[in-house]
């Protein structure tokens, strides 16, 4: 009965749904929190050199790739986006006060975004756009003529 249980429960897909969940409530709330200051966040950006229009397409971004990411609607795609945003995002902001400290959640979520990336949605989601096969995304092989999936 435990090694049932163990069996059901120790599955990556519950990992990889959880970790979704966890980063696009990160997203999502920050986004929703720029949305409701669109006004200052294109003075943010703008402080950045960069057109005000980037920051509340960023709010955007947010907010809807935090629920892709949540319902695993194309979750890798909106994971690459987020690891970039969150790239240019330290970049953006420098290093002058170091490296690590006054971007660990930056480079956190870059990292775990990447991750999702590379490692898939797993089975809970609405449509990741992931041959259930093989894992490519956008596979064009069908599921009868693709290698299987690598561990």
């Amino acid at each position: 009965m435990i090694n049932g249980w163990s069996y059901k429960l120790a599955h990556r897909s519950i990992g990889l749904l959880l970790i979704r969940i966890a980063v696009g409530l990160v997203f999502l709330m920050h986004g929703w929190t720029k949305i409701g200051n669109l006004s200052g966040v294109e003075g943010m950006f703008t402080g950045f050199g960069l057109p005000g229009v980037t920051g509340i397409l960023i709010a955007w971004l947010e907010v809807i790739g935090g629920v892709a990411l949540i319902v695993g609607i194309l979750p890798r795609l909106f994971a690459l986006l987020f690891g970039i945003e969150m790239l240019v995002a330290i970049f953006l902001t420098g290093f002058g006060r170091g490296l690590y400290r006054p971007h660990e959640l930056e480079i956190f979520l870059m990292l775990v975004s990447f991750g999702i990336m590379f490692a898939g949605s797993g089975r809970f989601a609405f449509w990741s756009g992931e041959c259930r096969r093989c894992g490519a995304y956008m596979c064009k092989l069908g599921p009868d003529n693709c290698p299987p999936m690598k561990a």
